[in-house]
């Protein structure tokens, strides 16, 4: 039975998902990130709203009047504190659907779980599905949102050739400005993919692209004469898999990888790799804090 992007949200998973708040750090133009953008609101006397309280929260903003009239722990927010909305673009093409669990699961469930720890802290996200079925975004802001775009992803099956340049260059156009743009693609269409991903980035947004590759793409260990079918249009090739073969090959990915560090460094984005088995859970997220999604 195919696997469900909602099959890893049990109610463990998302009480682990408390103990992290997103970590967005500037971007210079060459990739070097800078300071970390404080969430607190610093001594600003201009108050502006609350959220709920979160464990770990410094309790010196705790809205103590409000603890004595509502029994409700509250946490002071105010107008100096920037908080940048967190949008996700997912590539759902056909080259997507490949993989046990696939990349398009694997990379749903991970851009989910980036998306509740916003929502715990009050942060709106925004999802936009690069498919050639023109797909409305979803929006979220409350915390029991995560419901929502999750049925949406169950839903979705990866297929058709990719738009994910297309999804990229709406939301460059698309308020707000700045954001946190998280891109989890297998980045595959590079052409497509890259000079959008540049427009996000003189639009204002912080990017970081996922790439989603699956163990067979990465380590093949497969022998013998094989007809390949191109997921996006159908083509066909046979191939003989011997030793040279999978040299050749190995040494593509190598420069498949070193292509992606090159662009990310020089047009200011962040990249973080990802193996679609990679499962949900202490591993993985220590990863996203090493390329600083999460803290």
């Amino acid at each position: 039975m195919t696997e469900k992007v909602s099959d890893a949200f049990d109610g463990k998973l998302l009480e682990s998902l408390t103990r992290f708040e997103l970590a967005v750090r500037t971007l210079t133009s060459s990739g070097v990130r800078g300071e970390r953008r404080s969430r607190r609101k610093g001594s600003s006397a201009e108050y502006a709203d609350h959220r709920q309280y979160v464990y770990g929260d410094d309790l010196r903003r705790l809205d103590w009047h409000a603890l004595a009239r509502l029994d409700t722990m509250l946490i002071r927010l105010y107008a100096a504190e920037e908080t940048l909305p967190l949008e996700i673009i997912i590539d759902t093409s056909a080259s997507m659907d490949f993989g046990e669990p696939s990349k398009y699961v694997t990379a749903a469930r991970v851009g989910c779980c980036l998306t509740q720890i916003a929502l715990l802290h009050a942060t709106p996200a925004l999802w936009r599905i690069a498919n050639e079925k023109l797909l409305e975004p979803v929006r979220l802001s409350g915390r029991n949102d995560i419901g929502r775009v999750l049925r949406v992803l169950d839903e979705v099956i990866p297929d058709g050739k990719s738009t994910l340049g297309e999804a990229l260059r709406r939301s460059a156009m698309a308020g707000p400005r700045r954001k946190s743009l998280v891109v989890l693609t297998d980045g595959y269409d590079r052409d497509e993919i890259r000079p959008a991903l540049r427009a996000c980035r003189a639009a204002g947004s912080e990017v970081y692209l996922v790439i989603m590759l699956a163990p067979e793409e990465t380590d093949p260990s497969i022998r013998g004469e094989f007809t390949f079918v191109d997921a996006e249009n159908g083509g066909e090739a046979t191939l003989s898999l011997d030793r040279p073969t999978l040299k050749r090959y190995m040494e593509m990915l190598a420069g498949f990888r070193a292509d992606w560090s090159d662009f990310a460094r020089s047009s200011g984005v962040a990249l973080i790799e990802l193996s679609s088995a990679q499962e949900i859970g202490p591993e993985l997220f220590r990863a996203l804090a090493t390329g600083g999604l999460i803290g």
